[in-house]
């Protein structure tokens, strides 16, 4: 929802975090934004969840969405960190995340050890190939298509001409200079990118020519502009039909099976990706007559674009309404991009000099949810100078090192052990200048445990880079830890209550369809209510609900949603979450006044004047948080209340829920079950509190533990501080040291006082145990 949006519907001076319980917004917005800062200090979730959450880390600069990261650190209870590139190599930013999850992870960035973390489980890490089985209908095996073709006369005369430029430092028959090696890079992206670069260190020399440089100099400056005249000329002659690459571009967009692509099917995009901009604009002009396109059918996505027109343009692709056919894109919708939805297809217009650009390229048409097969074209030259089919050859090395991160490592930056795109780029460009072999380029490549890697070993408490299993395993979600029901399906469950809402609403008519598993619903008062709140896109024409419990149709309403403007499936997914589940839970709960309970009669598997009370019973900490919250069944004979027993195996022997059944009400004998109510109570609340003392006492032993070793860890920083303090004497004649060692240990003090008071409000059993009655189950009464 957008900010202008949320301002028009609240009052001026409501808080918008306050006012909806579900917030998505982005970092940079908020950052940008004083006023939502504002907002953002004065709330507190129950969780928070940063995705792409390498880009908050700290890298020795003060930045902005690092300090709001550690600020929205700090208003919630549960904070979740999601990242494909969760390091960079460097163990100050790696750090820097880690004391977000616990402040008190990792005192000093550039100088800890295993033991400041271990045990804390802060880290789980996956890779597809970790996952793929588990949802193996949502991962599509890719298609490789490398397209190899020869370069042409006048290619290979541009080629000569570039490699004869002597770069102005460059000795003859020397080291290629890295402006040499950067015009190649050009030219393998096309001529109109080469040109660009050309001229713009053309105009430089040409300023530092006029400027007062020694004879020397100006003799170098005139070698190289003659040089740059002559490769000018040279690409002056590569026109389309010369141009090799954009022939087997064309060759491939037109061919046959496996890739072949019509620009009439709306359902089939493609994707060309180039990273030099004057490359897109150069294929975007020509494209569009080459292949009978419309104007309004081709688009470019760039850098140089405004987020919002990013945005449209990325909505439009995914859109089968829209007449955009064809995306050329920069390497700015290679990184968080979805391109999957209408497209399967993607050509690598050059090839990227950083393996981390191929996994992110790939990932835009290769990710979950993608319901195709995905095609890959790689478009490789084969030139017959030496010098550039041996640099060909290097950039080749990195598309199979990426095939091999993708069928068996998952993280394509272990090879070059940089963590950074540019990083990797400067790698193979000083391989090139070295006129390295390709062979010798891909031994080195070999992965090994680099700085990265050690660190996330350390994290998982492994010793290589391999996943913690245990870590992950003790915090998956059980089977046993799904909440009970009494009814087979979430369907049933709102077919029952809204069976039951109607004996006081005979106007409400809900439809239910079982054999496609769909409700249709009109909504009431009170449910348009409830959805003020909500994005208006949620809100159905007419306010008529349609809901359906079938995944793969719900799937299918969300893949012909993208073919309309409103971007917003028409039916809903009928979960426990979904806001009409939960107006009608609230129903329910309101269908029964203060101190009442239904009964249930003649319910199966109960011996006849029997009858059992449900109670359900919590206890919290000092926060307010339950910390026991269970249902207990407890028979009763008339006599009194016999023992009791938790709720679920007496839900299962009795078979309760299994079978539908008449409740036979009329012939309960209500004052006898509430004579013997006080006493059910009693017992339920003695059990609770047995529960909770026994509670109490384990939680206060690892209180204990926990604080005995949060205070020997606060004992270290300190130490930390201080011996860093003593070790340099050179700053401490300026008082820098002083000052440095008196914030960090404030810094500390803070930490840990807010995370001790933490440990005691949550591991602390507060006030006393909670029971209410739930519901009365009996037999056959009138034989008691």
């Amino acid at each position: 929802m957008g900010i202008q949006r949320v301002r028009r519907r609240i009052p001026s001076n409501h808080n918008p975090f306050h006012y909806y319980d579900k917030s998505i917004i982005s970092i940079d917005t908020l950052k940008q934004d004083r006023e939502y800062r504002t907002y953002v200090e004065n709330a507190w979730w129950d969780i928070i969840i940063i995705d792409e959450a390498h880009n908050v880390a700290e890298r020795g600069t003060r930045s902005l969405r690092s300090r709001l990261a550690k600020l929205l650190a700090k208003r919630s209870e549960t904070l979740i960190m999601l990242s494909a590139t969760p390091h960079d190599g460097k163990a100050r930013s790696f750090a820097s995340l880690m004391n977000m999850l616990d402040p008190t992870a990792i005192g000093d960035p550039d100088d800890f050890s295993p033991e400041d973390f271990r045990d804390k489980g802060l880290v789980i890490r996956r890779f597809k190939k970790d996952v793929r089985e588990q949802i193996e209908r949502s991962f599509r095996d890719r298609t490789i298509i490398r397209n190899q073709f020869p370069l042409s006369a006048a290619e290979e005369a541009a080629n000569e001409a570039l490699l004869a430029v002597r770069v102005r430092g460059q000795a003859a028959g020397g080291r290629r200079q890295l402006f040499s090696v950067t015009l190649e890079k050009a030219l393998f992206s096309s001529p109109a990118a080469c040109l660009e670069t050309l001229r713009q260190r053309r105009n430089r020399l040409e300023r530092e020519l006029g400027a007062d440089e020694a004879p020397d100099a100006q003799r170098e400056i005139h070698r190289e502009l003659e040089g740059l005249g002559a490769l000018e000329a040279a690409l002056d002659a590569v026109g389309p039909p010369e141009f090799a690459k954009y022939q087997a571009l064309l060759r491939a967009i037109r061919g046959g099976e496996p890739f072949r692509w019509s620009p009439r099917a709306r359902r089939d995009r493609l994707v060309i990706f180039s990273e030099r901009i004057p490359t897109l604009r150069w294929l975007q002009e020509h494209l569009v007559t080459d292949l009978g396109l419309r104007p309004e059918q081709v688009a470019l996505l760039h850098g140089g674009l405004s987020d919002t027109d990013q945005q449209e343009i990325v909505e439009a692709f995914g859109n089968e309404t829209t007449p955009l056919r064809l995306l050329l894109a920069s390497d700015v919708a290679a990184e968080g991009i979805n391109l999957h939805h209408q497209c399967h297809r993607l050509i690598h217009f050059d090839i990227p000099w950083s393996i981390m650009v191929f996994a992110q390229r790939n990932g835009r048409v290769d990710r979950y949810g993608q319901r195709r097969d995905p095609r890959i074209v790689y478009l490789l030259a084969e030139s017959t100078n030496e010098t550039i089919r041996g640099d060909a050859r290097v950039l080749e090395v990195l598309i199979e090192k990426d095939e091999q991160a993708h069928r068996n490592i998952g993280d394509p930056s272990v090879f070059m052990n940089q963590h950074d795109v540019k990083a990797e780029e400067d790698v193979t460009r000083r391989a090139i200048a070295d006129g390295e072999k390709a062979e010798d380029f891909d031994s080195r490549l070999t992965p090994e445990a680099d700085e990265g890697e050690e660190l996330m070993a350390l994290f998982l408490g492994t010793t290589g880079s391999g996943v913690d299993t245990t870590v992950a395993e003790d915090r998956a979600i059980r089977a046993d830890s799904v909440p009970e029901s009494l009814f087979a399906s979430d369907l049933a469950y709102v077919e029952a209550a809204l069976e039951h809402l109607r004996e006081a609403h005979p106007d409400l008519d809900p439809r239910v369809d079982r054999g496609h598993r769909t409700l249709t619903l009109d909504a009431t008062p009170d449910l348009r209510a409830r959805f003020r709140q909500a994005p208006p896109e949620i809100t159905p024409k007419n306010w008529r609900f349609v809901l359906t419990a079938d995944r793969d149709a719900m799937e299918g309403h969300i893949a012909e949603s993208r073919r309309h403007e409103s971007h917003w499936p028409q039916v809903h997914y009928l979960w426990r979450l979904n806001p009409v589940v939960e107006w009608l839970n609230d129903r329910m709960l309101a269908s029964f006044g203060r101190h009442e309970a239904p009964i249930l009669a003649g319910v199966p598997g109960l011996e006849p004047g029997e009858a059992v009370f449900v109670a359900s019973g919590q206890v919290a900490n000092r926060k307010g948080q339950p910390l026991v919250a269970e249902w207990i069944a407890i028979p009763s004979w008339g006599s009194g209340p016999a023992d009791l027993e938790p709720f679920t195996p007496f839900a299962k022997r009795i078979g309760l829920g299994a079978t539908r059944f008449a409740n036979m009400g009329d012939g309960v004998d209500v004052e006898k079950l509430q004579t013997v109510l006080p006493a059910v109570v009693e017992l339920a609340r003695m059990w609770v509190g047995d529960e909770a003392r026994k509670l109490a006492a384990q939680m206060a032993a690892e209180r204990d533990r926990e604080i005995e070793a949060l205070a020997a860890l606060q004992a270290r920083r300190r130490e930390q501080i201080e011996a860093k303090r003593k070790t340099t004497d050179q700053l401490r004649l300026t008082g820098i040291a002083d000052w440095r060692a008196e914030k960090a240990l404030g810094e500390v003090e803070e930490a840990f006082a807010d995370y001790f008071a933490w440990v005691e409000d949550t591991m602390t059993v507060a006030g006393t145990p909670q029971v209410s009655v739930v519901a009365v189950l009996t037999g056959k009464m009138d034989a008691a």
